[in-house]
C-alpha cells in the first residue's frame, strides 16, 4: 500500500484554513570539470541499486551479492570507488545552520538522506579532502545533537561513509526547514575522499529508504509540508535539467522549485501529463507500459520505471536496448564497457526516433541525448541508454529528465511530466 505524504499533516488541515503561497526556486549548478565515463557511470548505477549486470562483461555479482571485476590478467576483484563515476554534474545551494553555512549539495530523487561533509571527520581524513567545503556544527546556534542516532551508507567493496546525526535550520532557497535531521559524516573511508565534487547529498525519495538508525527520519520535502511551509495543494516539487553538453551553456536555466509549478517551464499549447506513483519501495516509480522505435511500438506488460536524478544515464530492459541499438548503423555491443557502442560520426537522419512511456504518456529522447560520452574506441560513443540489468524496474536518470519538466508530486503520488521542445 502506498503511504501519502498527506496523511503527515491531515491534523493541520482541519485546525487550519491559511493559505500559503511561500514558494521557492533553487538554481542548479554544472560542474566545469565533470568528466562523463559511461562505464564508470553505469557501474555506479549498479552499486546503488544492487543490480546484476545481464550482459556479458567484466562487471558480475558472485554468490556473495558483492559487485566484482574481472581485470584483465584474469584475476578477480572487488569494486572499488575508482570503478565508478566521481563528481557529480548537478549540485544545489543549500544553506545549513544558523549563522547559515552554505554547502553545494547533490539533489537526489533515488535515496533520502540528507548527508554532508562535516569537521566531525577526523583531521588525520581531512588533511587528504584538498579543501572540501565542510560544515561545522559548533558555529551553528541551532544546531542540536540526537543522542544515539547513527547513518551509513556501505558500499560492494566495504568502503563506507557514516557518522552521527542533529538537526538544524535548513534553508533550500526562500524555505527554511526548522529542526531537519541531518546527518553529518565523521568516518569516510579513503577511497572515497576524492570520489564527489559535491559537499553531500539530499535525498527527495521516501523516509521508508532513508539510513538513520534507530529511528529512520523525516526527508525535507516531509518537513516542508508538516511545518506548512508549502501549501497543501502543492504538496510538490518541480525539475529542470539542462543538457550535458559542454558547448550549450546552461545560462541558469536548470533549477529545482519547491511548492510551485512554473508554468512558463510549461511550452504553449501543452499540459502536464500524470501517472500515479508507488512509493512502497521508497522511490517515484510508475507504469512504464511500452517504449516507441521509428514508429513501431513495442509493448512492455507489468513494465515500472524510476525517476531518479541521482543517476545520469537512462536504463531499459535488454530487449528495448537489442532493438534500439539494431536501428544505429554501426552500433555493436562492447564487452570492454559492458555497453552499447555507436560511430560518433553518425547523423541525426541515421539514428531512430524514441520515445519511452510515462504512464499513458510517450516521452521523444531528443537524438542529442543518445549519446552520453566517448568510447574506448576511437570514433565511437557511449549510448546514454543502457541495460538496467535484472532490476525489475527501469532508471530513468539525466538522459531522461532533460527531455522534460518533471513534477513530484508527494501529496498526491502522481509524477508529471511535459515535453520539452527538442535541443536547438
Amino acid at each position: 500500500m502506498s503511504f501519502s505524504f498527506s496523511s503527515f499533516i491531515h491534523l493541520y488541515l482541519i485546525t487550519t484554513a491559511v493559505a500559503i503561497t511561500n514558494i521557492t526556486r533553487v538554481s542548479v549548478h554544472r560542474n566545469p570539470n565533470y568528466h562523463a565515463n559511461g562505464t564508470k557511470s553505469l557501474v555506479h548505477t549498479y552499486q546503488k541499486y544492487g543490480i546484476t549486470p545481464t550482459m556479458p562483461g567484466p562487471y558480475y555479482r558472485g554468490h556473495d551479492k558483492i559487485l566484482r571485476k574481472r581485470q584483465a590478467d584474469g584475476t578477480m576483484g572487488v569494486v572499488t570507488a575508482d570503478d565508478q563515476q566521481k563528481g557529480s554534474f548537478y549540485t544545489c545551494p543549500v544553506q545549513i545552520g544558523t549563522p547559515p553555512q552554505t554547502l553545494n549539495l547533490n539533489f537526489d530523487t533515488g535515496s533520502s538522506d540528507l548527508w554532508v561533509w562535516s569537521t566531525a571527520i577526523p583531521k588525520s581524513i581531512l588533511d587528504s579532502t584538498s579543501g572540501a567545503t565542510l560544515f561545522d556544527p559548533s558555529k551553528s546556534s541551532t544546531f542540536q545533537d540526537m543522542p544515539g542516532s547513527t547513518w551509513q551508507i556501505r558500499y560492494g567493496d566495504g568502503s563506507s561513509a557514516s557518522g552521527i546525526v542533529g538537526t538544524d535550520a535548513v534553508k533550500i532557497g526562500s524555505i527554511t526547514v526548522e529542526g531537519q535531521a541531518v546527518e553529518l559524516a565523521q568516518e569516510l573511508s579513503p577511497q572515497l575522499l576524492n570520489a564527489s565534487s559535491a559537499n553531500g547529498l539530499l535525498g527527495l525519495g521516501f523516509s521508508t529508504i532513508n539510513n538513520v538508525k534507530p529511528t529512520r527520519v523525516q526527508t525535507p520535502l516531509e518537513n516542508m509540508i508538516l511545518q506548512m511551509d508549502i501549501s497543501p495543494n502543492e504538496e510538490l516539487f518541480t525539475c529542470y535539467l539542462e543538457s550535458y553538453n559542454a558547448n550549450d551553456p546552461d545560462e541558469g536555466r536548470s533549477f529545482y522549485s519547491f511548492g510551485d509549478i512554473d508554468e512558463s517551464s510549461i511550452p504553449s499549447g501543452q499540459e502536464l501529463c500524470y501517472t500515479p506513483i508507488d512509493n512502497s519501495r521508497g522511490y517515484w516509480m510508475f507504469s512504464s507500459p511500452s517504449v516507441i522505435i521509428n514508429d513501431e511500438q513495442f509493448d512492455l506488460p507489468n513494465n515500472h520505471a524510476i525517476a531518479d536524478t541521482g543517476t545520469t544515464l537512462l536504463l531499459v530492459p535488454d530487449e528495448v536496448c537489442n532493438q534500439f541499438y539494431a536501428q544505429i548503423p554501426g552500433s555493436e555491443y562492447s564487452e570492454i564497457q559492458q555497453a552499447w557502442i555507436y560511430p560518433t560520426d553518425t547523423s541525426s537522419d541515421d539514428l531512430p526516433d524514441f520515445s519511452v512511456a510515462v504512464g499513458n504518456c510517450q516521452i521523444a529522447i531528443d537524438k542529442g541525448h543518445f549519446g552520453f560520452a566517448p568510447s574506448v574506441y576511437p570514433n565511437m560513443t557511449f549510448g546514454g541508454i543502457q541495460s538496467q540489468g535484472d532490476q525489475n524496474f527501469g532508471i530513468f536518470g539525466d538522459v531522461f529528465l532533460q527531455n522534460v519538466y518533471a513534477v513530484f508530486d508527494g501529496g498526491k503520488l502522481r509524477f508529471g511530466v511535459v515535453q520539452r521542445p527538442p535541443q536547438s
